[in-house]
């Protein structure tokens, strides 16, 4: 662990939760219309404790969509630009993340910071004023659910690093890991209610660790078979008719990439704002529509900003969609669904991103498994790879199942 782990009774841990959400900081697990979400909670007797995991995973704290990047004003055919914003990311305590997404938040952070390329200057500084300034307490998960891979992927269910503090709910209390410096400073600032762990309850937590992964070994019907996966992308050894086969089940929704923990993908468009057009004299007011024609499919044409008031925000995208990485002199190198299935899952599971981002492009959340209305989820994907690789068994049905063979 290399610092030293710390002890909290129920009643002390829901004492710091109080004073964090006392300072209007707190984000922490809701249920809200049957679903668990993330919200700024009142104390700690708002917050959800029975659930898995989020369906959305709160990487929106960190990469928000849309996202106002700059505005500017258009008159007389001249643009003039606003003034870049100055105001500061606020302090965020995150309560109650799982472990999964604590990894993806690593996965954003190595991409979105530089580091993968060496170049701290081509950080992307929205995303950094928040990431620094957002504290996360992750909870070690001990009943995952039927969907959850975190076990083949190094994303859980206990983490070495990644978090401020991590927290294991044990026998008697909890079990307190700072994983930062900025964790040790807030250990320091509550430590009237932390003591130092015993040796006993590391051992509990080891033990509790360890039979969640049994459990998984024994009973989970789902892998991410990552070393086939692995193999079989970074060589080139799936022959396009592979592609074209998963491609006829992809819906092209999106819906893998919006709920992943380490899909940052995104397209750029000028708008015009809801405050300017209701800002004009209502005999002027013009639809959004007649002020911008978003494209057909994302990266497609667009008109060009007319007289008046514009932002340009980014928007959350995605491989899978049509338009995606289409070139301004209107070429389009990947055409079919086949080919965007393969750039998806090349980036999730070929070595070559794997060495650049340091750990796999997916966590084992196991959300593509829940939302993918083809049944293509990472787990039957990579499945199917395995099986092209054997020449095992035929692929799984819509909604079939992949063996449960160990990742």
């Amino acid at each position: 662990m290399g610092r030293e782990a710390r002890w909290a009774s129920p009643a002390d841990l829901d004492a710091v939760l109080d004073e964090l959400a006392a300072s209007g900081s707190l984000l922490a697990p809701v249920r809200r219309a049957g679903e668990v979400v993330f919200e700024r909670v009142d104390g700690a007797a708002a917050i959800c404790r029975d659930y898995v995991n989020t369906l959305a995973p709160p990487k929106d704290l960190l990469l928000p969509s849309p996202e106002r990047l700059l505005g500017y004003r258009i008159a007389d055919g001249r643009p003039e630009l606003e003034p870049a914003g100055t105001a500061a990311s606020p302090e965020t305590v995150l309560f109650g993340v799982r472990s999964c997404d604590v990894a993806g938040f690593e996965y954003l952070d190595r991409f979105l910071s530089g580091e993968v390329f060496g170049r701290p200057d081509l950080a992307d500084g929205p995303f950094r004023a928040r990431r620094e300034a957002l504290t996360v307490l992750s909870v070690v998960c001990q009943q995952p659910g039927p969907t959850c891979m975190c076990v083949c992927c190094e994303g859980g269910p206990a983490l070495e690093h990644g978090y401020d503090w991590q927290l294991t709910a044990l026998g008697d209390g909890w079990l307190v890991e700072p994983g930062s410096d900025k964790g040790e400073r807030l250990a320091g600032r509550f430590a009237r209610r932390l003591s130092t762990a015993l040796p006993e309850a590391i051992r509990e937590q080891q033990e509790r660790v360890q039979a969640v992964v049994a459990h998984f070994d024994r009973f989970s019907t789902r892998r991410v078979q990552t070393m086939a996966g692995s193999r079989m992308t970074s060589t080139g050894r799936l022959v396009p008719a592979f592609w074209e086969r998963l491609g006829e089940r992809c819906f092209e929704c999106g819906g893998c990439a919006f709920v992943c923990p380490t899909c940052y993908c995104f397209n750029v468009a000028d708008v015009s704002p809801p405050c300017a057009v209701e800002a004009q004299e209502p005999e002027e007011r013009v639809t959004r529509a007649e002020r911008f024609s978003p494209p057909a499919v994302p990266g497609g044409a667009t008109t060009s900003p007319a007289e008046g008031v514009w932002e340009r925000v980014r928007l959350r995208d995605c491989c899978q969609l049509p338009g995606f990485v289409r070139q301004a002199g209107g070429g389009y190198p990947r055409w079919t669904t086949g080919e965007r299935c393969l750039t998806r899952f090349f980036h999730k599971l070929s070595w070559q991103f794997h060495e650049r981002m340091g750990r796999l492009g997916c966590t084992g959340c196991g959300r593509c498994a829940i939302v993918c209305p083809g049944g293509i989820g990472i787990d039957v994907v990579s499945t199917e790879m395995t099986e092209a690789l054997t020449g095992g068994a035929k692929p799984a049905g819509r909604h079939g199942a992949p063996s449960a063979g160990k990742a």
